[in-house]
């Protein structure tokens, strides 16, 4: 039988947030070394989890067997979005609160020597269709993950990887080495500015900022 195998991952993997209110929370995150997974009914896609079944599946009775515990097991899953790209403007507006938020970056290769062995990294799959439940024998939580490893095409241009952990909650991984660098949006308040470049300069985590050019973005130590 023939096997799926990935033979290469991105360099970096980059996180949005938004700060505002938020801003000690995500501090916090950075400086304690944390990813934090909600819950997949947290995501903002109602779209979350969606699947098929197959007409063998379905035939052998395991969809009604197993539906229920599949979505028990889906319901406990954490899951962080990470994404390939940093400079994605409708993710900057999205996920970072227009522009005025972060991107965190982090060490992909870092990360996986930091984290658990039961933590996943998927890089997510864009389809017209949800994906399919087959009758074959994966186990219960690996056809919850599949279930929330594709999304519609329209969301495609996101590049998204997933971080999925047993339960919600911390995905700890306590090495300071695994961020890279964090970069801030154009908007970024003066004060979380200030308060994030004394917080990552503790750390030796470099600060970039945004500069807009026309329909250009790049990033510098000062954002001029």
């Amino acid at each position: 039988m023939a096997t799926v195998k990935v033979y290469s991952t991105p360099l970096r993997l980059y996180r949005y947030r938004p700060l505002g209110a938020k801003l000690d929370r995500e501090l916090r995150a950075i400086t304690e070394g944390y990813i934090y997974c909600p819950k997949f009914d947290d995501m903002n896609d109602p779209m979350e989890g969606m699947h098929r079944e197959s007409l063998a599946y379905i035939v052998k009775g395991r969809s009604k067997e197993e539906r229920k515990q599949i979505a028990d097991e889906k319901a406990k899953l954490g899951i962080a979005s990470l994404s390939e790209v940093f400079d994605h403007e409708p993710m900057w507006a999205h996920y970072a609160d227009q522009f005025s938020g972060m991107c965190v970056a982090y060490s992909t290769s870092k990360l996986l020597k930091a984290l658990p062995p039961d933590f996943d990294f998927v890089r997510m799959g864009y389809s017209e269709e949800p994906p399919v439940i087959l009758a074959n024998r994966a186990s219960i939580q690996n056809k919850a993950k599949l279930t929330l490893a594709s999304k519609t095409v329209r969301w495609m241009s996101e590049r998204e990887w997933r971080l999925i952990i047993p339960e919600s909650g911390r995905a700890e991984y306590r090495d300071v080495k695994c961020v890279y660098r964090v970069y801030l949006g154009s908007r970024v308040a003066r004060g979380a500015e200030a308060e994030i470049r004394a917080a990552m300069g503790r750390m030796n985590i470099p600060v970039l900022k945004m500069k807009i050019d026309r329909y250009q973005v790049s990033f510098s130590k000062t954002g001029e």
